[in-house]
């Protein structure tokens, strides 16, 4: 059987550990597509990619399937770049942390949305690894006219790269991610300001961070770019879990004068974590 021919657009962290995961998993021709080619340089010598150019337009002709893992601000404009170039019956999916934004304004039956949820705060394809998505949730998002083939093209990928995959809306993917991702970034970020303050005041402060500090804020090491997009093209949800974040700490603070409030909150808190993390091993 002839390998399925797949272009890259973006072979970074995310897409070069696909690139690498479809070459392991073999049944694939891997198109590294992108600005610069030394990074495509890099990633052919990494074996993430087959081949490579920085033309969009001939890095997708030809294709079977094409794979968008650019920032998400730039995913609907380079899906209207490239779709003159695609052959027909290509299917085309991304790997955009954000779903609604680009569904609407992508809007195609051949498009299959998707979230892997795995990845680091490292960057770039010398940081992929072919085992990232082994384990990890891969959340697809297709809408109700989205084809079936499409679909079924998409997660079979996927489930290639040993990932499990997760039918959702994209709406409802938003609003979940909300909670469990673009938060966390948001909250690192806020206590990094918090603990720059107090440094500013004192510099004993800095030899004073110890584990809790560094895993709590470890993610903040990530792409500012990336983020900021991420964070905007989901700024409805992030704003309904940021108030109800704003609201739970209202409650901590009031009950900071009572040592069997704190404790109930402590007790809630270890309780739902210990579920939460049960629950997702199912």
């Amino acid at each position: 059987m002839k390998d399925l021919k797949v272009s890259i657009i973006g072979v970074g962290l995310i897409g070069g550990s696909l690139g690498l995961a479809l070459k392991k998993a073999k049944g694939y021709h891997v198109t590294g597509v992108g600005r610069h080619a030394e990074k495509l340089k890099l990633a052919k010598k990494l074996g993430a990619v087959d081949e490579y150019t920085t033309d969009f337009i001939a890095g997708v002709k030809g294709s079977d399937i094409v794979v968008l893992c650019p920032t998400v601000d730039v995913i609907v404009p380079l899906f209207k770049k490239i779709l003159p170039a695609l052959k027909p019956g290509c299917v085309v999916t991304d790997a955009g942390s954000v779903k609604s934004s680009i569904a609407r304004g992508i809007n195609n039956r051949n498009f299959v949305g998707a979230h892997p949820l795995a990845g680091s705060e490292k960057t770039g394809v010398g940081s992929a690894d072919r085992d990232l998505y082994k384990g990890a949730t891969v959340v697809i998002t297709p809408l109700k006219d989205t084809s079936t083939a499409a679909l079924k093209t998409i997660s079979a990928m996927w489930k290639k790269t040993g990932a499990n995959i997760v039918l959702l809306s994209p709406e409802a993917h938003d609003k979940m991610v909300a909670v469990t991702s673009h938060l966390p970034h948001v909250l690192a970020g806020a206590l990094n300001l918090v603990a720059g303050r107090a440094n500013a005041v004192n510099k004993v402060t800095s030899e004073l961070i110890a584990g809790s500090f560094r895993d709590m804020t470890r993610i903040t090491d990530s792409d500012p770019d990336s983020w900021a997009a991420i964070c905007y093209a989901n700024m409805l949800e992030l704003n309904h879990a940021i108030n109800e974040y704003i609201e739970i700490l209202k409650k901590v603070k009031a009950g900071l004068n009572s040592p069997k409030k704190l404790q109930s909150f402590f007790s809630q808190s270890k309780s739902i974590r210990c579920r939460l993390f049960e629950s997702g091993r199912k």
